[in-house]
């Protein structure tokens, strides 16, 4: 009879405090968009890209039309994955920081001037539209695409 009380009181203590603690689920970062920078087409050779990099490192680009001069390798049209390098991605929002990159308005355009390409950025969640009479962001356009030019892409195949 000792016993079954003795187990009777075990199970009824596990139940309680199985009841009464909380249980932690792994916090990890939801998955956002940490650097992105699109280039839509103009009358000339540029290129014509969409870059994404996950705060995970996972990154995605869209060829429409690239440069092999830009880029140091020749990408065909579609639609390709890799991974960069979660330093590169720090790197990139460090430098953006130091220009002033988060206190830009989020579009610098005139919709009346046409045949213009844009470059549209990304990062950390402050999107920039360059198109017309905005500020000079090359050296943050160039720094990105040197890490993009780091990143070894894979073709995504299309089911």
């Amino acid at each position: 009879m000792n016993n079954i009380l003795q187990i009777v009181c075990l199970i009824g203590v596990c139940i309680l405090a199985s009841c009464s603690s909380e249980k932690q689920l792994n916090a990890t970062a939801p998955l956002e968009i940490s650097v992105s920078l699109q280039k839509t087409p103009c009358f000339g050779d540029c290129p014509v890209y969409m870059f994404q990099a996950l705060n995970n490192g996972r990154a995605t680009l869209t060829v429409g039309r690239m440069l092999q001069s830009r880029f140091g390798v020749e990408l065909k049209k579609g639609n390709y994955e890799g991974v960069i390098n979660s330093r590169d991605l720090s790197e990139i929002a460090e430098y953006a920081k130091t220009i002033g990159y988060f206190d830009l308005a989020p579009e610098y355009d005139n919709k009346k001037v046409m045949d213009l390409p844009a470059s549209i950025s990304s990062i950390e969640g402050h999107r920039v539209f360059n198109r017309f009479e905005g500020p000079n962001l090359d050296p943050l356009y160039n720094m990105i695409e040197d890490k993009i030019s780091k990143v070894k892409w894979y073709p995504i195949s299309e089911n």
